[in-house]
């Protein structure tokens, strides 16, 4: 008896293979996504990007990060850059916002608060829900200066969450 109840004790404390596991997919690289079209971009400017196309790889989230080159004078207190996604439900049309019209709130996914100085920063918005559809990125530049004339860049990299 004593055998067999040793033996339970044993299987019960013998490790299991896990199942139904949830993890990251491979962390892919960086797509570049806005380079030149934020060069001198003024203060409350704002720059809408291509389209990105997740109706095939369905990735659930995106990570958007920003380089905001040295600019000019300092920024002011309380800067940030806004990110906004603007889908397209049918793929063709896209909830409004572009450089010269400002897009609905429930489009504001992420700010990116900066320092009041002029150094060179990098600054990112990790794990944002992206559209299972088309959608549009558009930065508007909030830190009371202009962007750099040359250097500041915004890439995006999408993964998902994977079950094993």
């Amino acid at each position: 008896m004593r055998k067999w109840l040793l033996l339970g004790v044993l299987l019960l404390a013998a490790p299991v293979a896990a199942q139904n596991e949830i993890n990251w997919s491979a962390y892919p690289s960086a797509t570049s996504y806005l380079a030149t079209e934020l060069n001198a971009l003024a203060d409350a400017g704002k720059v809408l990007g291509a389209a990105i196309d997740n109706t095939t790889a369905s990735d659930m989230y995106v990570d958007v990060e920003i380089f905001v080159n040295t600019q000019g004078s300092a920024r002011s207190a309380g800067a940030y850059i806004a990110i906004y996604f603007l889908p397209s439900v049918d793929g063709t049309n896209y909830t409004y916002g572009d450089a010269s019209t400002v897009p609905p709130a429930n489009t504001l996914v992420c700010t990116m608060p900066l320092d009041a100085a002029v150094t060179a920063r990098y600054q990112s918005c990790r794990g944002l829900l992206q559209p299972a559809s088309k959608w549009k990125l558009l930065v508007t530049n909030a830190t009371g200066q202009a962007f750099a004339a040359t250097g500041t860049t915004v890439k995006y990299s999408t993964y998902s969450a994977e079950v094993n």
